[in-house]
């Protein structure tokens, strides 16, 4: 801090005298603690809205982390036991519907978040945008009977796939599948074997993502299968 004086000559007769006024110290106090106190209300100011601007950005970045996603896992379900139902038509899609859902997931390594929605068997985007759709299926022939082995002797290939529905469409679209032949094992009893398909995909929202098998008598142990989508 410069202390600024002032001063000027006296002329007086034989000689002149210098005379100095010293500052007023008091005037200076007074306009150090104006100025800190001013310096205080502007960093107030300054970090109260730093502080809010911060948690808005805070805010935005966690926008990122709220993308849809979702994972199911594979139900068992009385109605699967047994090699092949009633109902069966060899090499006709039929959609997986065994698959935990709401409540129960909170018991597995599934879950729903964001906004998506589970019905029947698909999994319904509430966004539009790109997402990665994946499938793992478990499969599983019996060969305990002649008949058994012979079917699926007969049946040598096997189609996994996922589907898009929209009411724009009006019909299932296949996006991604795998087709393989069936495995043999060296387990007379049966043969296991799986399927895997993941892939990225522009969906709207409202889309209706679901897994279809031919051979759905593959599915008789589902507790390994799980099918998911998180938009990317």
């Amino acid at each position: 801090m410069h202390v600024i004086t002032k001063s000027f000559y006296l002329k007086c007769k034989p000689f002149s005298i210098l005379i100095i006024f010293l500052p007023n110290f008091q005037e200076l106090a007074d306009v150090y603690a104006k100025t800190l106190k001013q310096d205080n209300i502007d960093t107030k100011k300054y970090f109260d809205d730093h502080v809010k601007i911060e948690l808005k950005n805070d805010y935005l970045a966690s926008i990122p982390d709220m993308k849809p996603a979702a994972k199911l896992v594979g139900l068992i379900t009385y109605k699967q036991t047994g090699s092949v139902t009633m109902n069966y038509t060899p090499n006709k899609m039929e959609t997986v519907v065994a698959w935990f859902n709401g409540r129960d997931l909170d018991y597995t390594t599934g879950f729903m978040r964001y906004g998506m929605r589970y019905q029947n068997g698909r999994l319904i985007v509430p966004l539009t945008g790109t997402y990665n759709i994946y499938s793992f299926l478990s499969l599983t022939e019996n060969n305990d009977t002649p008949e058994d082995r012979a079917q699926h002797a007969n049946a040598t290939l096997v189609k996994h796939a996922m589907y898009k529905y929209n009411v724009k469409l009006g019909e299932d679209v296949e996006i991604a599948s795998s087709i393989q032949t069936h495995r043999q094992s060296a387990n007379r009893n049966f043969n296991a074997f799986s399927s895997h398909i993941s892939t990225l995909v522009q969906l709207e929202a409202g889309d209706e993502i679901s897994v279809k098998i031919s051979d759905i008598s593959l599915t008789t142990y589902p507790g390994d299968n799980f099918f998911g989508i998180h938009m990317v």
